[in-house]
């Protein structure tokens, strides 16, 4: 094979054969030296952003404060050992140190006093829940005098009642349990108020109704639920209202008659839907004349409604 002498390169060739399958070899090795520079290039610069980002972190940790992170939700910063003693074991880093260690001061002095033998756990996922033997061996065995609840922040339901002892069902029944989960477990009430919030409103109201022996409902009154209550005392207002405006007839003598046949409805619409969960869940005042005052101004609106009705157009002869 003879190159050609025009040729500068020695990749081309003056005839075809097995010069082109040498070319095809060749080339790629040209292209490959001159790449070597550039490779090794992006090599170097990548292996110093390394290292200044890690100097970085390092620097950075070590001017951060100890506990710059410690209020993080599911962050796996240390947590106080699992003993028999601690009734708040915050394994998903919900509350913050000052409210566990208050919440536990409070359930210490709760089993102190009435016996009943509260436990409050926190997760944020499977992982960072402790295992069952762990908890056995610290807060076991268990009585019926004793319960344990979980706040999962990643569940549907923050509140999850993981033990409740046979005694519990004595003075708190079912349905209050119920609606305990539903009030302050819900989605909607951890989105507006939070985790913590949520934990600690719920404890509350659960260490308040084992202070005076137990409770048939929830204590509390939400603004929705009394807003549903306010509604409800008004709707009976307008039937015992118009009950009061219909005409004598029949063995019916007088209208005061009719509202008298009309009381199981609008009665029960306002004592047992109206003032019923007001007076069971709070002592204020103000909900109850609130309630009442709807209901009188519910009665009042058929009269209200005739008054201001425009008279009839008299008909010129």
């Amino acid at each position: 094979m003879r190159l050609s002498p025009k040729s500068s390169t020695p990749c081309r060739a003056t005839r075809r054969g097995p010069a082109t399958t040498v070319c095809r070899v060749v080339r790629p090795l040209c292209r490959s030296g001159a790449a070597e520079p550039q490779l090794a290039t992006t090599a170097g610069f990548r292996a110093s952003a390394a290292a200044s980002l890690a100097s970085l972190a390092i620097f950075g940790g070590a001017l951060a404060p100890g506990n710059a992170f410690a209020d993080v939700p599911g962050l796996a910063t240390p947590t106080p050992a699992l003993t028999p003693d601690t009734h708040v074991y915050d394994s998903g880093r919900l509350l913050g140190t000052d409210k566990r260690v208050r919440l536990d001061a409070e359930l210490s002095d709760l089993e102190a006093r009435t016996g009943w033998k509260v436990r409050v756990l926190t997760s944020y996922g499977p992982g960072t829940r402790p295992a069952e033997e762990d908890l056995r061996a610290a807060w076991g065995p268990l009585g019926k005098r004793s319960m344990v609840i979980e706040y999962d922040a990643t569940a549907p339901s923050l509140i999850n009642p993981i033990y409740l002892g046979d005694d519990v069902f004595d003075v708190l029944r079912r349905p209050w349990w119920y609606e305990f989960k539903g009030r302050f477990g819900n989605m909607f009430f951890v989105r507006e108020n939070g985790e913590q919030a949520a934990i600690l409103q719920s404890t509350s109201a659960l260490v308040g109704c084992l202070n005076k022996g137990g409770c048939l409902v929830v204590p509390g009154l939400p603004e929705e639920q009394y807003y549903l209550t306010l509604i409800i005392s008004a709707v009976a207002g307008v039937v015992a209202g118009f009950a009061s405006r219909l005409e004598p007839q029949g063995f019916i003598s007088s209208r005061w008659i009719w509202v008298l046949l009309f009381s199981p409805l609008w009665g029960s619409c306002f004592v047992n839907f109206g003032l019923g969960p007001v007076v069971t869940r709070t002592d204020d005042k103000l909900p109850i004349i609130g309630n009442v005052l709807g209901f009188a101004a519910g009665a009042l609106s058929p009269y209200a409604a005739q008054l201001l009705r425009a008279p009839p157009v008299k008909q010129e002869e």
